[in-house]
């Protein structure tokens, strides 16, 4: 069944509240009414008491981005009490994770040691998650606790870097797409390939995150990222870096892009859906595009870190969170997709509308292809070479 055509006003609403976990405002998430959970439930959502013999079993850390949470705030967090009220087991939720490569920086020599880092749950992009699984740096769940693990939604289930999702399972989902101006481009996009149209030249901003810049690009080339080669990518990149010789990109840049796609300096910016939530509250004529070529989708992942204290607290937690119940009002406060079958049913008529919850399906997300390290090497530097301004 097709989703329903948002409502202008509908989406002006979550735009007032929404916002990309990259740019780290205090905002807080959609409030939206959530749904009442009975003692019976939440009972049945705990597997029993949490116990280990190496940390404080009524406990688990969690270290995740920022507004990944109802309000950004876990004192008021319906998800962490419901979860503390069913197990007994508190939350020290941490929104201190602002990048995986300071996170790689701060966390993986002593993991690679085998040694705790004071955590039970850690959130990583994807292309990163990979490799602490390929590095033995997370541990595998345990089924038995965790059960609504099957709930992982289809199109995440079985990704070639983690079959069968023993290692992690996304927490959260947020798509890369185009954000235009129609009063000055001259009406509707719909191709991705506007970004290196001649007769913008100067106002289009690309990202300088190879992921979702590069992707794009591929899918104009009719490449899918998804199983791209290093060639292809190469290919892309070199198309980028002609581009930026010629003079067609204003900036290349992170998410400062906001700031002259809000002024209209910009008429065409590679962007990120909560951002463009964000700006619309204030920049109504503002358009979101996914490309009929498709965009780009990039999948932040929960994992249990090697050396935690309390593992089966830490998959309690997820399970009781991979409950469609608790899902549905968890993702319809913070304005993302839920990676969990069955949530967005339970959500209201609002957040159902909205093409940032509740993707339309057509046209498709991708996400970037996992290479070897060596191959990434090789497409970063070449990536950072033609992007250089």
């Amino acid at each position: 069944m097709a989703n329903p055509t948002p409502d202008p006003e509908i989406l002006a609403a979550f735009a007032e509240r929404s916002t990309s976990r990259r740019r780290f405002l205090g905002m807080s998430g959609l409030a939206l009414g959530g749904l009442a959970l009975g003692p019976t439930f939440l009972a049945a959502c705990s597997s029993g008491s949490s116990s280990n013999a190496s940390g404080d079993s009524k406990s688990i850390t969690m270290l995740n981005w920022p507004l990944y949470i109802e309000n950004d705030d876990p004192s008021t967090s319906a998800t962490i009490k419901g979860f503390t009220d069913a197990t007994g087991i508190k939350v020290n939720y941490q929104a201190s994770i602002d990048g995986n490569e300071s996170f790689n920086t701060k966390y993986t020599d002593t993991l690679d040691k085998g040694k705790g880092i004071g955590a039970d749950i850690i959130v990583l992009t994807s292309w990163n998650a990979a490799a602490y699984i390929g590095a033995n740096r997370v541990e595998a769940f345990d089924t038995s606790a965790f059960a609504n693990k099957k709930n992982v939604v289809s199109k995440l289930a079985n990704p070639s870097w983690d079959p069968g999702r023993k290692f992690s399972v996304p927490w959260a989902i947020g798509q890369t797409g185009i954000a235009y101006y129609p009063d000055k481009v001259g009406g509707k996009l719909t191709d991705v390939n506007a970004i290196f149209d001649p007769k913008f030249k100067g106002k289009v901003t690309i990202l300088d995150e190879l992921r979702d810049t590069v992707g794009l690009t591929m899918l104009g080339m009719g490449y899918n990222p998804t199983t791209g080669t290093k060639a292809q990518m190469l290919e892309a990149i070199a198309k980028i870096g002609k581009a930026r010789d010629e003079g067609q990109f204003k900036k290349v840049t992170g998410n400062s892009y906001t700031e002259d796609l809000s002024l209209g300096d910009t008429w065409i910016a590679v962007a990120w859906s909560g951002d463009v939530a964000s700006l619309q509250a204030t920049n109504p004529d503002l358009e979101w595009l996914i490309p009929e070529q498709g965009g780009m989708q990039w999948v932040d992942n929960a994992m249990i870190p090697v050396g935690s204290s309390n593992a089966k607290g830490a998959n309690e937690f997820l399970n009781y969170v991979y409950t469609p119940e608790v899902a549905a009002p968890l993702y319809e406060a913070i304005s993302y997709e839920p990676p969990v079958q069955g949530a967005v049913a339970l959500m209201s008529a609002e957040a159902q509308a909205s093409p940032f919850i509740n993707p339309p399906g057509t046209p498709p997300l991708y996400e970037f292809n996992v290479l070897s390290a060596d191959d990434i090497e090789e497409v970063s530097r070449a990536f950072t070479a033609a992007t250089e301004q």
